[in-house]
Parts: structure tokens; C-alpha cells; sequence
């Protein structure tokens, strides 16, 4: 498990369920500086523009309005922000939802509380984290897309060497960077240069991009994940 002395600037929790918010607090607060809740979209929103936290931990289920629209309206006013979905539900429905309007990572309220803090450790460094249970619900969904994010255009556009490959296949089982560079004996930096050139070869911003890419094409299979 990561250390938990590591002290990040902010973190906002929207979510209408007070005693959620306060576990939160209870588990994560003392990785944070400074810890804000609210307890619907619009007094989430107003924190957020008047905060400016680092991270923002939202669920989908709020009283004034989805998760998704409330995740898309933090996106466009706090870009840099981190967003992670925390939500009782694992529909399939809402954890692509949420994806689509930008989250970084989603994480079921059932889950243990090692993990929570794996994720915002994760989040914190840039990279995205989605539980075991949404990561499958999102390459299924993806497995079986037809959108312009196609098969044909990735073949006929994409070339990658076999150390990159072998990353990607890393990379969709969640390895941190540390992880990997021990695994491929390479160092944190040239990992970090390899992953920069797959996401832009594949025009990916998130995880969720280079996990499609890798399902369509049988870098990694479903039960390896």
C-alpha cells in the first residue's frame, strides 16, 4: 500500500450523503491541506470555483442534478482538476456516463479503503483509476464499439514497437510507473516518455483510450484484466 504521509493542496467531495463525505474525511482528510464538502451540484459547483481543489470526488446520485452534466460543468470551468466518481452504483449505464463526461477514475462505495486511497494517490499523479468492476464494464462496452474510434484507423495509422506493446498491456492492468520500470528494468523516466508517445499515437487523454485500443486489437485479452 502507498504511504499516506504524502500531503496534496485540496480535495472536494460532493455528495449528498453526509456521513459518506465525512468517512471521507475521516479517511482521506489527512493526505489533503485543505478538505471541502458539499452536498448538491449547484453548492459543489460554488465551492469549486471559489476553492479551486486539486481533486473533486463526486457521486453520480445528487438532489439538483446527474453526476455526468455536474462532471462536465466542472471540467469546462476547473480543467485541471481531477475528478473521481465515487457512487453505490456499478450500473453499466452510469459508469460509462460518467466516463464519457470526464471522469479520471470511479471508484464503488464498497470497495475497501486501501483502494480509495490507491486511487486518489493515483489520480494525484496523473493517472486515471477505475475499480476492478468498472475497468470490466468499460472494456465490454468498448470491446464491442463501432464509433469512429475504429480498428481500421487504428491499424492503418498506429505503429508500435514491441516494448511499447508490452507497456500498453502494463498499462491496462493499472501498474504504476515505479511498477512497471521495475518490471521492464527501465527507468521511471523513460516509462514515463513511452506512455506520452502511446497516448499520443493513439490520441488518447485517458486510460479508458488505451484500454479500447489494446481490447480491438488483442494486445490484452478480457481475462487478463
Amino acid at each position: 500500500m502507498e504511504t499516506t504521509h504524502l500531503s496534496y493542496k485540496s480535495i472536494l467531495v460532493i455528495d449528498d450523503h453526509k456521513m459518506v463525505a465525512n468517512g471521507i474525511k475521516l479517511i482521506a482528510g489527512r493526505l489533503f491541506e485543505s478538505f471541502y464538502m458539499a452536498h448538491s451540484g449547484a453548492s459543489g459547483m460554488s465551492q469549486a470555483l471559489q476553492n479551486f481543489p486539486e481533486l473533486i470526488i463526486v457521486d453520480f446520485y445528487l438532489p439538483d442534478i446527474p453526476g455526468d452534466s455536474l462532471v462536465r460543468q466542472l471540467k469546462e470551468k476547473l480543467p485541471s482538476a481531477r475528478i473521481m466518481a465515487y457512487s453505490f452504483s456499478y450500473s453499466p449505464d452510469i459508469i460509462i456516463k460518467m466516463l464519457k463526461a470526464g471522469i479520471d477514475g470511479y471508484i464503488i462505495k464498497r470497495e475497501d479503503d486501501e483502494e480509495f486511497i490507491k486511487a486518489i494517490h493515483m489520480l494525484m499523479r496523473g493517472r486515471d483509476y477505475f475499480c476492478k468492476e468498472a475497468r470490466a464494464h468499460i472494456v465490454n462496452r468498448f470491446s464491442t464499439a463501432t464509433d469512429d474510434f475504429t480498428v481500421k484507423h487504428l491499424i492503418g495509422n498506429t505503429k508500435f514497437s514491441g516494448k511499447e506493446l508490452e507497456l500498453i498491456r502494463l498499462l491496462c492492468k493499472q501498474m504504476t510507473t515505479k511498477e512497471i520500470g521495475h518490471y521492464l528494468s527501465l527507468s521511471e523516466r523513460t516509462i514515463e516518455q513511452y506512455r506520452s508517445n502511446i497516448m499520443r499515437k493513439l490520441n488518447a487523454k485517458t486510460l479508458a483510450g488505451v484500454i479500447k485500443f489494446a481490447i480491438q486489437n488483442g494486445v490484452v485479452m478480457l481475462d487478463e484484466l
